[in-house]
């Protein structure tokens, strides 16, 4: 069975703010160089972190890092997973090692496996406050992930820190050279020893994350 974990992309959909353009799906206006109907359209908006994306740590560490381009087809295809289901506790709930411990699944992760950290959130991606109720980590709960060495860490939520009381995790995130892969739906139809991952980024060049479609094999 293989479950889609690709958020939809749609017009006016969630969007971090400016200078992050909105997206915008329209038709092509008519080709006058071809007779009859051409379908096409035009993604307004578009921008490498729209809808569920892929990323590396260039992100933050520009040339220090690689672009998402020269990442291994292996590292990113069929790779062993696992899920870890927390409940959902409110708007904007903190992530705590409490809160991972619970789960049986993350005593069971093993170096270089993808780990995808669920909230039942991902039901919220077409709510107007979907960025605004986001769960995130708190510092010990992402340190505790990364000493788990995890190939790729997914969330069904969009936003990893608190604006408003940064946790200040991100630099030792991206030096662990761990794949970020958010955000994601449907890990609530997941099972806990997920199954191998799958996530394809469009071919771009000069960018350190692009939108990608990922899918999990049970």
């Amino acid at each position: 069975m293989r479950i889609d974990l690709t958020g939809t992309l749609y017009t006016g959909m969630w969007n971090y703010a400016p200078p992050f353009p909105r997206l915008s799906i329209r038709p092509l206006p008519p080709v006058s160089w071809v007779e009859g109907y051409v379908g096409c359209e035009i993604f307004d908006g578009l921008h490498s972190q729209t809808g569920t994306y892929l990323e590396t740590p260039a992100h933050v560490l520009g040339e220090k890092s690689y672009p998402l381009l020269t990442v291994d087809l292996d590292r990113i295809c069929d790779v062993p997973t696992k899920v870890l289901h927390l409940p959902f506790l409110g708007a904007g709930m903190a992530i705590t090692p409490s809160l991972l411990r619970d789960c049986p699944a993350y005593h069971a992760i093993r170096p270089g496996e993808a780990v995808l950290v669920s909230c039942d959130y991902g039901k919220k991606w077409f709510d107007s406050d979907y960025l605004a109720a986001s769960p995130y980590f708190t510092k010990e709960a992402m340190n505790a992930l990364i000493a788990k060495k995890p190939s790729i860490l997914g969330s069904d939520f969009p936003r990893w820190d608190n604006l408003e009381k940064p946790q200040g995790f991100f630099d030792a995130f991206y030096a662990a050279d761990i794949l970020m892969l958010a955000p994601v739906i449907n890990l609530e139809k997941c099972p806990a020893d997920g199954g191998r991952l799958t996530a394809l980024p469009l071919k771009a060049e000069k960018t350190s994350c692009a939108p990608c479609r990922a899918i999990l094999t049970v």
